[in-house]
C-alpha cells in the first residue's frame, strides 16, 4: 500500500514543496526513512511510532519505507512528523484522493500524540498559497504567528487524532471557528512590556539629533566616535523610534525571516516595528553575516528593514567586519553550499559606535592615557574600505552642566519622525516602480538625473574632491547624503549649503583615520 501526503521544506526564507510518500509492505518490520533526510527527520522514526500507539492507533507490524520527495533536496527540521504519521494511517482518512492532494500537512509530534510548535510557519503558508492549496494543517500553538495570512485556510490541530477528526470531518467547522477565536484571545501574561524610550529624552548633542535625522531620511550609515557615556548608544537605541512606519510588504517580509530564524518568544505574528539589532563584538563573522551548518541567517539578516547597531565597533574582530562590507553594498548575502545556495535580504542602516582610543578618552575633558601608536593601532582596526561605505561621521562629546540640566523641551520623536517621512515620501516618487528604493541606494544614472547642482557649488564639490582626494565611492555618497538633506529642506535641487553640511559630516573622518586635514 502505497500513500502520498503533501508538505513543505524550508530553503532559506522560503518554502518549497515536499511529497511524503509511505509505502507499507509486507516483510521484515522495518521503519526506513530516505530522500536526503536530517538528523532530526530521521529520528521521526521513534516519535511517530510511539505518537501512533500512544494516539489509540495500531502501527503496523510490516516493512515501512517513507521517501521525501525530491530526494535529491536536504530537508531538515521536524515538522515532517504530522505527514509521516498520516501516510502511515492513511487506512483512517475517509477522503479521497483529490481532495487530500489540495492539503498540507506540517508539525512536529511529541511522544503522546500532540502536535508541537515549529519555525518557519510563515514561509511554509505563504508558499502554500501561492502554489494554490486550499488548507494547511499546523500546530495550534503556530495559529497567532500566522493568522493574518488571507486566501487560505488555516487549521490548528492539537494531536494526531485530533488532526484526523478534522480531515474526515468529524469536527464541524462550526467548532475549528470556535477554537482559531479562542487561540487568538488568549493573552500571554509572559509578554514583556516594550521600553518606552523617545528623542525627547536626549539632552543638547542637537548636532548629532541631527545627523541622525539625515541618516533615518536617506538610509545613510553611520558612525559615531566619543568618549565613554557621552550618549552614543543612547541615541542609537533611540533611532528606531524615528523611522517611518513599515508598508505591509515590508513588515510581510521580516515576520518570516523572524518566522524561521528566531526563538518562540520572538514569533509573535505580523511584525509591525522595525528591527533593532546589537549584536555583542564577541560575535562571529556566521552569527554575524549568517551561514554554517544549518546556512542560518545573521543579524545582518534580522536586521533587515531595520537597523544593525555595533557598539564598540573597534573590538570587533577585523575579519568579522570585513565581511560586512558585502552586505552593506549589495542588500543582500549569499550563502552557497555544495548543492545550492540561499539568498538572505540584508537591507539595513549600519549604526556603529566607538570609543577614539583604547582607554576611550582621546581628544575628550579628561586625560588619555594612551600613547601615539597605540591610538593609531586601535584606530586601524577598522580599514579603509568599511569607512568608505559608512556616509556620515560624528564626533560626540560630553554635555555640559548647563545643558544637562536645562528646562529646555526637546523634540520628541514624533517630531522628527514626520520631517522623515515627508523625506521618505520625496524619495518615492523620486523612484517610482522600485519600491523601497532610498537616496543611498541611487546608481550613476540617479545621481546625474536627481543631484543637479549649480556652477558655484559645482566648483565647491571640486575643491572638496581634489583637497581631501576623495575616492569615486567617498564622492557620490557626499552627493547622496546632500540630496537627503535637500529633501528633509524640501528643496528640488542640491545647494551650496546642503553640500557644505553633508561635508561637515565627515569631519569627524578627517580628524581620526585621514591625519593632515583641517576642516
Amino acid at each position: 500500500m502505497i500513500s502520498s501526503i503533501n508538505s513543505r521544506n524550508i530553503i532559506g526564507i522560503d518554502s518549497c514543496d515536499i511529497k511524503v510518500e509511505v509505502d507499507i509492505s509486507k516483510g521484515i518490520p522495518s521503519f526506513n526513512i530516505v530522500g536526503l533526510a536530517s538528523t532530526e527527520i530521521k529520528e521521526a522514526r521513534e516519535r511517530v511510532k510511539s505518537a501512533i500507539i500512544n494516539s489509540g492507533y495500531k502501527f503496523p507490524n510490516a516493512r515501512i519505507v517513507v521517501n521525501l520527495s525530491p530526494a535529491d533536496m536536504k530537508k531538515q527540521g521536524s515538522f515532517l512528523d504530522l505527514p509521516i504519521s498520516l501516510g502511515i494511517l492513511s487506512e483512517k482518512i475517509h477522503i479521497n484522493r483529490k481532495e487530500l492532494e489540495k492539503l498540507v500537512f506540517v508539525g512536529e509530534l511529541s511522544l503522546d500524540g500532540s502536535v508541537k510548535s515549529i519555525k518557519g510557519i510563515l514561509p511554509i503558508i505563504i508558499g502554500a498559497k501561492e502554489n494554490g492549496y486550499k488548507k494547511v494543517f499546523i500546530p495550534k500553538d503556530n495559529f497567532f504567528e500566522c493568522s493574518f495570512i488571507d486566501n487560505i485556510e488555516i487549521i490548528p490541530v492539537k494531536t494526531l487524532k485530533d488532526c484526523i477528526s478534522i480531515i474526515n470531518g468529524s469536527i464541524k467547522s462550526l467548532e475549528l471557528e470556535e477554537r482559531k477565536s479562542a487561540l487568538l484571545s488568549e493573552i500571554n501574561i509572559n509578554e514583556e512590556k516594550e521600553e518606552d524610550i523617545d528623542f525627547s529624552d536626549i539632552k543638547g548633542n542637537l548636532y548629532l539629533k541631527r545627523c541622525a535625522e539625515i541618516s533615518m531620511a536617506g538610509g545613510h550609515n553611520m558612525l559615531m566616535i566619543g568618549p565613554p557615556g557621552s550618549g552614543k548608544s543612547f541615541i542609537a537605541k533611540r533611532m528606531n523610534t524615528i523611522l517611518p512606519d513599515m508598508t505591509k510588504e515590508e513588515m510581510l517580509e521580516v515576520s518570516r525571516i523572524y518566522s524561521v530564524s528566531s526563538d518562540s518568544i520572538e514569533r509573535k505574528g505580523l511584525i509591525e516595528k522595525r528591527p533593532f539589532r546589537s549584536p555583542h563584538h564577541t560575535s562571529t563573522s556566521i552569527s554575524l553575516i549568517g551561514g554554517g551548518i544549518d546556512s542560518k541567517a545573521g543579524e545582518v539578516t534580522m536586521a533587515n528593514k531595520g537597523i544593525l547597531f555595533l557598539d564598540e565597533l573597534a573590538e570587533f574582530n577585523r575579519k568579522t567586519l570585513e565581511a560586512l562590507r558585502q552586505p552593506i553594498e549589495d542588500r543582500k548575502v549569499n550563502v552557497s553550499r555544495l548543492k545550492y545556495s540561499i539568498t538572505y535580504p540584508s537591507d539595513f542602516i549600519l549604526v556603529a559606535a566607538m570609543n577614539p582610543c583604547p582607554c576611550g578618552y582621546y581628544r575628550s575633558e579628561t586625560e588619555c592615557r594612551c600613547r601615539q601608536y597605540e591610538i593609531d593601532r586601535y584606530l586601524n582596526k577598522i580599514s579603509g574600505p568599511l569607512l568608505d561605505r559608512i556616509d556620515i561621521f560624528t564626533e560626540v562629546k560630553t554635555i555640559s552642566f548647563q545643558e544637562l540640566n536645562s528646562n529646555v523641551k526637546n523634540e520628541t520623536s514624533h517630531e522628527i519622525k514626520k520631517r522623515i517621512e515627508n523625506a521618505r515620501k520625496i524619495q518615492r516618487e523620486r523612484f517610482k516602480g522600485e519600491c523601497g528604493k532610498l537616496n543611498r541606494d541611487m546608481n550613476s544614472n540617479d545621481i546625474d538625473e536627481f543631484c543637479k547642482i549649480d556652477e558655484k557649488t559645482k566648483n565647491i564639490l571640486k575643491i572638496i574632491f581634489e583637497k581631501y582626494r576623495l575616492s569615486n565611492r567617498s564622492y557620490t555618497r557626499l552627493l547622496k547624503v546632500a540630496r537627503t538633506i535637500a529633501d528633509l529642506n524640501e528643496r528640488k535641487n542640491i545647494e551650496e549649503n546642503d553640500i557644505l553640511e553633508a561635508f561637515s559630516m565627515r569631519k569627524a573622518y578627517y580628524t581620526y583615520f585621514s591625519k593632515g586635514y583641517n576642516l
